[in-house]
């Protein structure tokens, strides 16, 4: 007779942290990218000082040949780690920004409400969801370093001191706050508007024009301040209800 083999429980989900997506990328990028060829090129050269010795000891194989490999290698991996670097750079800045504003939104529990942080969905993530009595709030976080203007002019986009944005983000932003509210009217048969909240971490000034907008621009020391501001739209019912889905959501 084979013992029995023990029951091993899974393991409990848990809720994500904030910028627990942007930790998980940089791991890949280190794993997946850099350490194979950081490795391959170190392997080179200990191959080439090998040979090196054997031929100052007057044994028979030459180190050119190893010597070029290592060469053409470290090459390769110094082209990588700068591209590396510009990404890790963009992920530890984008992290810092969830971080922030993570710390930030803490203060609202207080009052009411429930906080998630880094909902996964399918090739992206929502970087934070604020449900409370004054709705539900999707919020997308932007670490920009440097200080200025951003205007935000509704149907023309973001305006950096002037110059239109390069990227996305408000876009994101939008579709974010849609898949939040697709995810409440699956699970919880409500359909309840979500509002798109774009947040800048940085020494920035918001000037936000034409009225009334799909979303909202503010820095993160105003973040608090706008959402406790809105008119009170749910009941404490309907705030458990739909933060018990989002739960779910929200935990990996």
């Amino acid at each position: 007779m084979f013992p029995k083999k023990k029951r091993t429980n899974p393991l409990p989900k848990v809720q994500r942290l904030p910028g627990q997506s942007l930790r998980d990328e940089k791991e890949r990028l280190l794993d997946n990218r850099f350490l194979p060829v950081y490795l391959g090129t170190a392997f080179l050269w200990i191959l080439w000082a090998l040979d090196e010795y054997r031929v100052r000891t007057h044994e028979p194989p030459s180190p050119k040949a190893t010597l070029c490999l290592a060469i053409i290698a470290t090459g390769i991996c110094l082209i990588l780690f700068r591209r590396l670097f510009r990404d890790f750079l963009r992920l530890n800045r984008g992290e810092r920004g969830e971080l922030r504003v993570a710390e930030i939104l803490d203060d609202l529990r207080g009052a009411g409400y429930r906080v998630f942080h880094d909902l996964v969905r399918d090739g992206f993530n929502i970087d934070h969801v604020v449900v409370g009595p004054a709705g539900v709030f999707a919020i997308e976080t932007k670490f920009r370093s440097g200080r200025g203007e951003i205007t935000f002019r509704n149907g023309e986009g973001l305006f950096i001191d002037g110059r239109p944005e390069e990227t996305d983000s408000l876009k994101q932003a939008v579709a974010n706050a849609a898949e939040v509210r697709r995810i409440i009217k699956e699970d919880c048969k409500v359909d309840e508007w979500v509002s798109a909240v774009l947040v800048f971490v940085g020494e920035w000034q918001i000037r936000n024009k034409w009225q009334p907008t799909n979303a909202r621009v503010v820095t993160a020391d105003k973040l608090v301040a706008y959402i406790v501001d809105q008119q009170p739209r749910l009941t404490r019912q309907e705030i458990e209800l739909i933060a018990s889905h989002l739960e779910r959501s929200a935990k990996s």
